[in-house]
């Protein structure tokens, strides 16, 4: 079934109905993706649905009842394998330029989300080995800008890494960072994995984190990575992921 995609639902219809030259009546209707606009069009998807001509949806059906069951079979034998995905693919100077552009947008979407939050910054941006970028705001209200828990710098950084992800060729990995606050929170992570693992030893049953972003799980993951005692591990759903410690069976 042919999928079409468009800003709004109706819009994505109309393209499929363009498309298909059908009138609305003519054919059935599936939403896969109901899309989002986003936030200063970060995060934007589009929607997408699937339109079926009824004549061929009937003639569809009928056919599948009159196959046999060899049918199926033979089907899938005959589709012809996907190509090979080249395992590097060359920097052209298009996808330098669409590198370059994304990082300079990228960083006017941080300082307009900074001045929406009332902490206007200013920023630098370092590239380092293998595209981590370290953005570090300069501010006059930190507070502000780092939120309660994180919260306000941690969705600027996520909001940056997916403008990133969709328009960048490179896949690049954003750490968003005022002041020292990252160095802290570091070190705060692990006395807080040391902290849980105290406890999930003393009591023998596994401890519950706070949910947090996936960067930050890893470091509670990295720190406890070699203890002899515990075990760690991820479970819920994003947002609200978090990082369980539990003790490791003791061996008899």
């Amino acid at each position: 079934m042919p999928t079409f995609e468009g800003s709004t639902i109706q819009a994505a219809i109309q393209k499929g109905l363009t498309h298909l030259d059908l009138p609305r009546d003519a054919v059935n209707v599936e939403v896969v993706a109901e899309g989002r606009k986003g936030f200063f069009g970060i995060g934007r998807k589009p929607a997408i649905v699937s339109l079926t001509a009824l004549a061929q949806q009937t003639t569809s059906v009928a056919a599948q009842s009159a196959a046999p069951a060899s049918a199926p079979a033979a089907s899938a034998a005959a589709k012809p394998a996907k190509p090979a995905q080249p395992a590097h693919q060359t920097m052209t100077p298009e996808h330098r330029r669409a590198d370059a552009v994304a990082l300079k947008t990228v960083q006017r979407y941080l300082l307009a989300m900074a001045a929406g939050v009332q902490a206007p910054a200013t920023l630098t941006m370092k590239r380092a080995a293998k595209n981590h970028l370290t953005v570090q705001l300069q501010t006059a209200k930190p507070g502000l800008l780092i939120g309660h828990h994180g919260k306000t710098i941690n969705a600027m950084q996520y909001l940056g890494q997916v403008y990133l992800n969709h328009h960048a060729h490179s896949k690049f990995n954003l750490l968003l960072n005022v002041g020292e606050y990252r160095q802290r929170r570091s070190g705060i992570l692990a006395r807080l994995a040391e902290r849980t693992a105290r406890e999930a030893i003393a009591t023998g049953q596994p401890a519950m984190l706070e949910p947090m972003p996936a960067f930050e799980r890893k470091q509670i993951h990295a720190h406890l990575a070699n203890s002899r005692h515990v075990v760690t591990y991820s479970e819920g759903d994003e947002p609200r992921r978090y990082v369980v410690v539990a003790p490791k069976p003791r061996i008899s």
